[in-house]
């Protein structure tokens, strides 16, 4: 969440556990640091994942005039059945991050400035040429597996170097070292069923909440 506090981030949380509690079914969420849109025109409602775990809960983006404006749940999906955590009710802000880039940008006298596609493009296929295995390619831990295999060809087929990692390498690595040591193996021995029939869950060193 942009701009939030650890504690700001659990009132929204508890705000919005609340609110489905009530309720009892998922509700749209408007998104309150977005411009204000005129009014009348009906939202147009799409599909799109949530990226920020693996859970892959299925989230209905409300768009008005282009901009995301309102975020809510698919009922209609067996994942999430129409419910998501906070960060899920605020996917769409991750769209108008002030610190989000939009551009390309070149560094030059030390300074980066931004520059045309065409001309970054031509930049970056002229030094690949020049130096095929002189540099290296670093993707996103938010990758679906198609884009992780077609990134994967693309660089190792098309750019003919190995060079080529992504952030889950990184990220994973506490976790397994977790797993090792505290169930002696590289994996959780659950699945999220075992919650859904078990009469008590106890956490260790984990707060649900957040």
């Amino acid at each position: 969440m942009i701009g939030a506090t650890r504690r700001e981030f659990l009132k929204s949380a508890a705000m919005a556990a609340a609110t489905t509690a009530a309720a009892g079914t998922a509700r749209a969420i408007p998104l309150p640091i977005l411009d204000a849109q005129p009014q009348g025109q009906p939202l147009r409602w799409q599909k799109a994942p949530c990226r920020f775990c693996g859970t892959g809960c299925h989230v209905m983006v409300g768009t008005e005039n282009g901009r995301v404006v309102a975020i809510q749940g698919d009922q209609r999906a067996e994942v999430n059945k129409g419910l998501l955590c906070v960060k899920g009710y605020h996917v769409g802000l991750a769209m108008y991050g002030a610190d989000r880039l939009t551009e390309p940008l070149l560094r030059r006298d030390g300074r980066l400035v931004p520059i045309s596609w065409d001309e970054a493009i031509d930049i970056v296929a002229r030094r690949i040429a020049d130096n095929p295995t002189g540099f290296s390619f670093y993707g996103s831990g938010q990758w679906t597996i198609p884009e992780g295999y077609a990134a994967n060809k693309f660089v190792k087929a098309g750019l003919r170097t190995n060079l080529i990692d992504a952030n889950p390498r990184l990220c994973m690595a506490s976790a397994v070292t977790g797993f090792l040591s505290t169930f002696g193996v590289d994996e959780p021995p659950g699945v999220y069923d075992d919650l859904d029939e078990c009469d008590v869950a106890i956490m260790w060193g984990n707060n649900m909440a957040e």
